[in-house]
């Protein structure tokens, strides 16, 4: 991992990672031959990257999103990689697309080159770490069962043609719900009338406690 110092290094998920002896930090001047994750890659990581990360190891970088581009390390370009598209689970951006830290981007980038035992070993130091396949439960199903990276980025484009699909039909179907009808609407009145008519001075409580549903 390379460090650049921009967090809290007892909050930091890859200097965690380190005290558990998972990994260790590189010299920024240091050369490295093997896969390093970068928003700047060419290609998706792969199975097409197990033999290199397995001979050189994969590093992630460690510094904040906002200012990736002020880092310079000069041994990267050769074998940059991406991720395809995955959802974070750690607690600061729980949810949220491609903002994974360390940890997550590490993990990630082993299952799908295809070491799945390192990658749990990764994510179970962490609390939030077995959420991080759940959340992405569609996107690894369909990421897993590709071979190359050309193949990886077919699936992620699908991955996010179904998630757009969804968010379609989900947003039409709250609208195909529709307001109350006038019916429910008469039907509330004439039994709120009643209520009042019942209850006499507690119809102003009532008013206050009543909730609609749309």
């Amino acid at each position: 991992m390379w460090y650049f110092d921009q967090c809290d290094p007892k909050k930091c998920s890859g200097m965690i990672l380190k005290s558990r002896g998972l990994l260790t930090t590189l010299n920024k001047s240091a050369k490295f031959n093997g896969v390093v994750l970068t928003p700047n890659g060419g290609k998706i990581v792969s199975p097409e990257d197990h033999e290199l990360i397995a001979q050189s190891g994969i590093p992630v970088i460690d510094c904040s999103w906002a200012k990736f581009d002020e880092v310079r390390v000069k041994s990267i370009k050769a074998n940059e990689r991406l991720l395809p598209l995955c959802k974070a689970a750690n607690p600061v951006n729980y949810g949220k697309d491609i903002k994974l830290n360390c940890a997550e981007a590490l993990a990630g980038a082993l299952y799908l080159a295809g070491f799945d035992d390192q990658a749990h070993e990764v994510l179970n130091v962490f609390n939030y770490g077995p959420a991080f396949l759940a959340v992405n439960e569609f996107h690894f199903s369909q990421y897993k069962k590709c071979l190359t990276s050309e193949e990886m980025k077919q699936a992620e484009q699908f991955v996010k043609d179904e998630l757009e699909r969804d968010k379609i039909e989900n947003r039409n179907r709250t609208l195909d719900l529709g307001p109350m009808s006038s019916d429910e609407d008469e039907d509330d009145d004439g039994e709120e009338g009643k209520q009042a008519g019942e209850e006499g001075s507690s119809s102003d409580d009532s008013e206050a406690e009543r909730e609609y549903y749309a």
